[in-house]
């Protein structure tokens, strides 16, 4: 755990020391919206995609704008530092279970920078990272 503290901190050095914001305790009954970057490389079929995810208990529904996609599945989410959060999530993607981390750092109390990390997936390739921005939902 203290590795992907230090990880974060070495990717983003302001974020990690001058971070003057706090991710929730927890994530139960809240909505967040996501923007995954707009730069294209093979492994992101998702650049620019713009995503919503609403957290329920330990449950959550992802809704993929634009499309009719609709993908739920559970979580585990644990604030790692008041600025640092992450979540392991495990879905239930029409192709094929998908397990992937999204690493959260703040720049303000409802908004900031994420890292997208999938371990396993149904679609190529099975291994891959993005990173883009959250927004808290009111």
């Amino acid at each position: 755990m203290h590795r992907l503290t230090l990880f974060v901190a070495l990717l983003f050095p302001t974020l990690a020391t001058a971070a003057n914001c706090t991710l929730p305790a927890t994530l139960d009954q809240r909505q967040f919206t996501n923007l995954s970057d707009p730069l294209y490389a093979p492994d992101n079929h998702n650049a620019g995609r713009m995503v919503q995810l609403s957290f329920a208990g330990n449950q959550y529904v992802l809704d993929i704008l634009g499309t009719d996609l609709r993908i739920g599945g559970s979580y585990r989410y644990q604030r790692l530092a008041p600025h640092i959060g992450e979540i392991q999530m495990t879905e239930a993607h029409p192709e094929g279970q998908a397990r992937y981390t999204l690493l959260l750092t703040c720049l303000g109390d409802r908004q900031g920078r994420l890292i997208y990390t999938q371990h396993d997936g149904p679609i190529a390739p099975r291994q891959r990272q993005n990173s883009g921005r959250w927004t808290l939902q009111p």
